[in-house]
Parts: C-alpha cells; structure tokens; sequence
C-alpha cells in the first residue's frame, strides 16, 4: 500500500516528478523571503553583537598578556632584589662575625693582660706585706727575747742594756750571724 499511495501522488501531476508543481514554486519563494528577512535584518545585528564580543575578548587577551608579561617584570625584578638582599645578608653576617671574632681575641687579650697585671700587683703586695711583717717581727723580736730570756733566767733583763747580746741573739736565730 506504500508503493500504491506514493504511485497515486506521483501521478498528478502526470506522472513526472522532475517538473516542480505550484506548491513547490510557493514554498521555495517563502523560503528566499525569509531567507532574505533574515539576512537583511536579523543576521547585521548578530554580527554586530559577535564582532563587540570579539573585539572585547581581543582586548581582554591583549590586557592579559601585558598583565603576564608585567607580573614576569615584577618577579624577575622581586628575584634580582631577592639575591641582592641575601648578598647583603651574607656579607653583614661575615661582618659581624668578623668584628665578633675580633671583640672576642681583643678581650681575651685585655683579660689575659689585666691577669697578668694582676698576678704581679699580687705577687709584689704580697712580697711587701711579707717584707713589712718581718721588719716588724724583727722590730718587736728583740723585746719578746728579752721576755723568754726573763723567763728562762727569772731575772729582770734592761733591752738597751743588752742590746748588743739580744742583737746576736736574733742574727743567730735569723741565720744572719756566723754562729
């Protein structure tokens, strides 16, 4: 029955289907009318509207390009102040650990300095202070032998009466006499 159908609507035409019939001819004149509306108004304001965008997206990769070549800049710039910066550093820390070293040896020297003068205003102090205690034990020896040789005899003993026996008394007992 398909074959019948299309057969009957082939056939109305007289039986050629290479001749296009009335409804054919209409449908095409519709067509390039509306085809023609369409090109004349619809299609300029769309291509207006894809040109702003294209044209906008143009300038946006363009802005964002010099925005990526900046940043570069800048980091390349950040990087060179970076490595100066850390140059300096360096140098500062080696500096100061330089005059650190230096402080260091020079206050050790001070030091061993001021001990030495120390040790040597000690060692002469104490020498004098021996010195004075001898003169002064030396000084007072002559009564305190009287004394024991008062002891000793239970006698009364003059110290200027017998100077010259207490003086070889205390050379003898100093190791100063020959005795």
């Amino acid at each position: 029955m398909l074959f019948a159908s299309a057969g009957a609507a082939s056939s109305g035409n007289g039986g050629n289907f290479l001749i296009p019939n009335g409804t054919f001819v209409v449908e095409l004149v519709i067509f390039l009318v509306v085809l023609g509306v369409i090109a004349k108004w619809i299609l300029p304001p769309l291509r207006d509207v894809v040109d702003t965008r294209r044209e906008r997206v143009a300038t946006a990769l363009a802005k964002a390009e010099q925005a990526r070549a900046e940043s570069q800049r800048v980091i390349a710039e950040r990087e060179r102040v970076l490595a100066e910066a850390r140059a300096q550093a360096r140098a500062i820390v080696d500096h100061a650990n330089q005059g650190a070293d230096s402080a260091f040896e020079n206050g050790r020297q001070r030091g061993q300095e001021e001990y030495d003068r120390l040790v040597t205003d000690s060692r002469a102090e104490a020498a004098e202070e021996g010195r004075r205690a001898r003169d002064e034990l030396l000084g007072r020896l002559d009564t305190l032998v009287a004394s024991a040789a008062e002891r000793v005899l239970g006698t009364r003993i003059d110290v200027d009466q017998h100077r010259g026996l207490i003086d070889e008394s205390i050379a003898t007992a100093t190791g100063g006499g020959a005795g």
